[in-house]
């Protein structure tokens, strides 16, 4: 499958910007089914209240942040900013350390988004991390948890649980308890989201999907349907189709 076989060729190319622990994106529109994200998202509407509902209940607010692997489905008519904060990434650290967002706080998400629209560069996509991050100070990780999930990032072919266990002296089960306990998500689930995440940074608009799947660590375009499917409540065209997409990598 062509992701731009339908595609206008005078149709501006929409920035996807990703970095280590996440990723932010504008999207015209959004209205999808209850899925859970392994990350947390930080949802902003640009031009009117969003409707979202977490775990059950309705939020309509501008800025509404959904905790990582919490049933949510959200539906917005008009333009949404997008932001995914891996539970490891010192902006979700922080804010989940203030435990919701005041007024000003969410005021101040807005503007930024905004500027970014209008801009929409690197310099203010990186100002709006950074100033995520310095919200509040970063909830403390457990440094073996830290360091496995860098070792999880830096590699193609993630580690084994025994192999990760070992490397941080504690045995299989204690090391799967710690690192739920510690991001509030299974290890295996933490794996299959960095593979998601490695299909962003090998994203190219045009790109044919069985080429991506296999590339990002899926067994095959299917594995990686079914994935994304159940994490984002979409498949890769649904959104390749009609937003052509280009990533960019911001540096940190």
């Amino acid at each position: 499958m062509d992701a731009n076989n339908s595609l206008s060729p005078d149709l501006p190319l929409t920035p996807l910007f990703l970095w280590q622990g996440g990723w932010l994106m504008v999207m015209p529109a959004i209205d999808n089914q209850p899925h859970q994200h392994v990350a947390a998202s930080l949802l902003v509407g640009l031009d009117q209240p969003i409707r979202v509902t977490v775990d059950g209940h309705l939020c309509q607010q501008r800025v509404v942040l959904v905790p990582p692997d919490v049933s949510q489905s959200l539906n917005s008519h008009g333009p949404v900013a997008v932001v995914h904060l891996d539970p490891d990434e010192p902006a979700w650290r922080a804010l989940s350390r203030l435990g919701g967002l005041d007024e000003q706080q969410q005021r101040w998400c807005g503007e930024q988004i905004a500027a970014l629209v209008q801009s929409g560069n690197e310099a203010r996509a990186r100002q709006f991390l950074h100033g995520l991050r310095s919200l509040a100070e970063p909830l403390p990780l457990d440094p073996r948890i830290a360091d496995a999930c860098g070792l999880m990032r830096a590699g193609e072919t993630a580690p084994s649980m025994d192999a990760l266990a070992a490397h941080a002296n504690l045995s299989a089960s204690r090391f799967r308890h710690l690192f739920r306990e510690q991001l509030g998500v299974s290890l295996k689930r933490y794996q299959l989201h960095l593979k998601c995440q490695r299909a962003l940074a090998l994203w190219r608009s045009g790109m044919n999907f069985t080429e991506l799947a296999v590339a990002a660590g899926f067994y095959d375009q299917p594995h990686l349907n079914r994935t994304l499917r159940a994490m984002f409540d979409s498949l890769p065209s649904r959104y390749a189709r009609g937003l052509p997409v280009q990533v960019v990598h911001l540096k940190e």
